[in-house]
């Protein structure tokens, strides 16, 4: 009998409010068919003055469409964050900047150790924290590493022409040329590519 025991994660294309139902099955797959949870919100990627707001949002969000389900939820914080993480079923990373959050996770020892049999969230810069390698898209276009615990290529906000103020020219130009550039780095690696409101589940297995 095999003793693996999963990693369940749920990554999104960031600006959920765009999906058709305006983000409601996503924040209802961050709990799934958990009957209880504990919740950690962790807005490391955005400014410090700004992490009640995004946890008092993301928390809201979450209870609206899990009205069966007995939740608890912390505020990540940086000094408690090992003890955070193991206290948790799920740990939601809210998007932002992907420096600030590498960084500042970068700071805290051993957090990815206790992560077996709990959801890992991430949106936008979130999920490109979680994965190997991730698509730079505001500087010269390059990938980048994330922290690697899923081993893919990603991108988000794909296809939108925020990036070149609604120019489509210029917008689909630009796509084309990421599409190349994670199909040629890919090495074997799935890639992903993630619209705006979209999102996807995986999991992987420690065995």
């Amino acid at each position: 009998m095999s003793n693996a025991k999963t990693i369940s994660y749920v990554l999104g294309g960031g600006f959920m409010k765009k999906a058709p139902d305006g983000s409601q099955a996503f924040f209802r797959a961050i709990i799934g068919d958990r009957k209880t949870a504990n919740v950690l919100i962790c807005c490391f990627a955005m400014p410090h003055d700004q992490w009640q707001a995004g946890y008092d949002d993301d928390r809201n969000k979450i209870l609206s469409v899990n009205d069966g389900a007995l939740l608890s939820f912390q505020n990540a914080n940086l000094d408690n964050f090992v003890d955070q993480v193991a206290w948790a079923d799920v740990i939601v990373f809210r998007g932002g900047s992907i420096k600030d959050l590498i960084d500042r996770l970068k700071k805290v020892q051993d957090w990815q150790d206790n992560l077996i049999g709990k959801t890992i969230v991430g949106s936008s810069a979130g999920a490109y924290m979680l994965s190997s390698s991730y698509v730079v898209t505001d500087t010269t276009l390059q990938l980048a590493p994330g922290l690697g615990l899923l081993p893919i290529v990603i991108v988000t906000h794909y296809r939108s022409t925020f990036i070149h103020d609604g120019d489509i020219d210029k917008s689909q130009a630009f796509w084309d040329d990421v599409d190349s550039l994670m199909r040629v780095h890919a090495k074997g690696r799935d890639v992903i590519a993630l619209k705006e409101g979209d999102f996807i589940t995986l999991s992987s297995t420690d065995s």
